[in-house]
Order: structure tokens, then sequence, then C-alpha cells
């Protein structure tokens, strides 16, 4: 026997629905709520933000990076900056990597919500009209899908793309790199260029091996370039990589078989790593060095947590920062603000987190809210967040893309992030 209401379905015509109906009706659910929690978020947008530009690619792009340069326009009040994304066309299309220009406001003064453009989804805009959208100003024909791009620090002008190829296929007639770096068996997204020896590079990969590349050796009869190095420290693909930002020799590297590990360049050994360490209790798929200190490394997991480690001693786990509702993906530390990390995720939410606030103590309404050192949680995108992007110029600007096909620059208020008066200095402080 079986109670009803009305006309709505029971619990025994639920089960007997079928799986592939089932799915449907949970996918326009979900797609509810999303928009929805979209709605809310647009409506809120004013009051939380500085600035905000959207806009809406042709493709998806799985990588987003500032250019460290900033070119201020003579007789405007807005700078152009320039940014490095891909495209993620499924083979549906040809593939680009992309160089775009956007212009920001120099002068981001508080703002006042009643000037919020919803059609443009807009705030902080400065009246530029169409100059203030997201302009391609350069493709590039790419082999296949751009997973992962990065400029080379010493030389801006010289790009490294991880490809849907992995890297071993020869380029078509309409895509001609500079050189090729042939070597791993399959993708991969783990890419990062050297800080402190120009040309040099490190990449991980789904065939579970990490691997250096010298671009010096470049010669124009031999545009094929094979690994110095290839190490097979991990057991499972490598997600991610990336050198420390102090010392040459060393770089750390995460992987679906669970670990964080720290490899020391000047060892012989090319199967095992200075330091292991089982990071977390799923895939770890991202992690970042603090650039302000010789210690602290982050690591980011599909247990939906941040890991912060102290490289001194890897046996115990500083802290763990839980607030996302989906695998962590990317993570990055703010260029200016050594306490203040970001970390992207599946959830569509990009959060971030002052490390100096853990431990503070909350009412339980603030707890409500998540834990003290969650700072701020971005809720621009509805899908999930591919890469994002701290401008080294413009404190607090990001760049964030999803795969939603939108890709937002976006300043968070300063009413938010500001320094409270207390840690102003007195002489500072308006009488």
């Amino acid at each position: 026997m079986s109670v009803t209401n009305g006309n709505h379905p029971t619990v025994e015509d639920d089960l007997d629905m079928d799986p592939d109906q089932r799915a449907k009706e949970e996918q326009i659910t979900a797609e509810k709520i999303i928009n929805e929690e979209y709605k809310a978020w647009k409506k809120n947008a004013p009051f939380l933000y500085d600035l905000v530009l959207s806009s809406a690619l042709e493709w998806p792009t799985l990588t987003t990076e500032w250019f460290p340069d900033k070119t201020v326009v003579p007789g405007k009040n807005y700078a152009t900056h320039r940014l490095l994304i891909g495209t993620h066309t499924s083979g549906s299309d040809t593939n680009y990597l992309q160089i775009a220009h956007v212009q920001l406001p120099l002068n981001n003064k508080e703002n006042d919500p009643r000037r919020y453009d919803e059609d443009k989804e807009e705030i902080g805009g400065y009246g530029g009209g169409s100059d203030c959208r997201l302009q391609i100003e350069q493709k590039i024909v790419h082999e296949g899908e751009v997973n992962k791009a990065r400029y080379m620090p010493q030389k801006p002008d010289l790009i490294a793309t991880m490809c849907a190829d992995a890297l071993s296929d020869p380029p078509n007639n309409k895509c001609n790199p500079q050189m090729i770096l042939s070597g791993h068996t399959k993708e991969g997204y783990g890419l990062n260029w050297n800080p402190h020896k120009e040309g040099h590079l490190i990449t991980g990969s789904e065939d579970a091996t990490v691997r250096l590349w010298d671009t010096t050796a470049y010669t124009k009869g031999n545009n094929t370039l094979t690994p110095t190095r290839t190490y097979t420290h991990h057991t499972a693909i490598v997600n991610d990589v990336a050198y420390h930002p102090h010392h040459d020799c060393l770089f750390g590297s995460v992987s679906d078989d669970l670990t964080l590990q720290i490899v020391d360049t000047r060892h012989p050994d090319y199967n095992a790593a200075a330091h292991k360490v089982f990071a977390h209790g799923e895939a770890v798929n991202g992690l970042a060095f603090n650039p302000a200190s010789d210690f602290v490394v982050a690591t980011a997991s599909s247990d939906k947590t941040v890991g912060i480690w102290d490289l001194r001693n890897l046996k115990h786990k500083l802290h763990s920062c839980a607030g996302h509702a989906g695998d962590v993906i990317g993570l990055a530390w703010h260029p200016q603000e050594e306490a203040i990390l970001a970390s992207s995720s599946a959830d569509r939410r990009i959060i971030f987190w002052d490390l100096s606030r853990i431990g503070e103590e909350q009412t339980p309404e603030d707890a409500e809210d998540g834990p003290p050192e969650l700072l701020f949680m971005h809720g621009g995108h509805t899908n999930r967040v591919s890469d994002f992007s701290w401008n080294p110029n413009d404190p607090w600007v990001v760049v964030s893309a999803a795969e939603d096909n939108l890709i937002q620059c976006w300043k968070v208020s300063s009413a938010i992030v500001g320094r409270d008066n207390e840690d102003v200095p007195e002489g500072e402080l308006e009488q």
C-alpha cells in the first residue's frame, strides 16, 4: 500500500522511475539551484565588489594568466592589461592559444551600488563603452585543447602549453610552434617555469611522470627537445608541479596517489623524492609554495579541503581549510599579502583564505558562515572553475575562467578585505 498526496509522485513512483528519467530530473533540479544561486549573487554583487567585468568567450578556456605588464592609456582613466588564455573546443573547432586585452580603471573609488550595470553585469565601469570589454588581440593555432599555458617569467613572450596530445604528436600544417617538448605519453596539466633559471621548466602528466626541460638547448635545426630528466617518484597521475620560489634545486609535485612530494634535483635518484607525505585522503590536485616564506606550502584535494604544510616537518599538517563543497583544484597565494591564499573548486567557487585569522574566536552566528579564516567566497560562475590568476600590478584583482564560457575580472570590495582600523598606523587614521 502507498500513501499519495494529491498528484505528487510518491516514494514508490520514484523507485519505479526510469534511471535516465531520474537523472534528467536531477539535472534539471541542479540547474535550477545553480540559477537561483547565480541570481542571488548578481543581486548582492554591487555590495561585494569594487569591480566586476564579465565576458562570454566563444569557447571555454581551461587556462588563464595575467601577463606582467600594465599600460596606462594617455588621456584615459584606465590601463590595459594582457591575459593569456586558450580554447577547449572538444574537437568541434580549431583550437587557439590567445592573448586578450582588458582595460581596468586606474582608480577604484568606493563603489556605489546604484552604478551597477545589470545588462553588462558590470561593476566599477568607467564609461568606456566597448573599450571595457575583454578583446582577443592575438590568436595562435594550437594542436588540440590548451590544457595549460604559462609564460616564462624571464621572457614573457615565450609561452609553454600543455597539449591534449601529450606533447608527442607532430603538429599539423596550421600549428607551427617554435619548439616541441616530446616525452610524455599522456596528456597533462602540470606546468611551471623555473623562476631562477631562464628557459628551464617542469611538467607533470597522466603518465605518472615529472619531466624537466631545458629550452635553451633549442636550435633551428632541431626544434624537438627531449627531457633532461624524467622522475618516476609517483605511482599515479601527476596533477600539478611547482618550483620552490627561493631554492632552484627544489620542486614539489602532487598526484592521484594522495601524496605531496618534494624533490631535490641535486640528488641522482630519479625514482624517489627527498620528502614524501600522504597529504589527503583523496587525490591531490594542486600545490602552491608561499612566495613570502621558505617553508609554507599549500595543497588542494578532492577531499574538498586545502592543506597547509611546513616543509620542516611534513609529518603533521599545520592546518586544513574547509569550506568548499567540491573537489579543490587550483591554488594561488596573493602576490602582495603573504597570509592570503585563494583556492578554486568544482563547486563553482573561489575562496580567499586569511591564514592570519586561523583560531580566532567566533560567535555562533559567524561560525555558520564558515571558519574564521574564510575571508571571501566568489560565486560569479555557474560551472566548474578551470583556472584563476591574481593580477601582479593591481592588488586584489583576480581573473577567473570557468566551463560556463565566462571569464571574469573582479576585485572584492575594499570594505571586506581592507585592513581593520587597529591594523592601520595611527597617523593614517582620519581625524
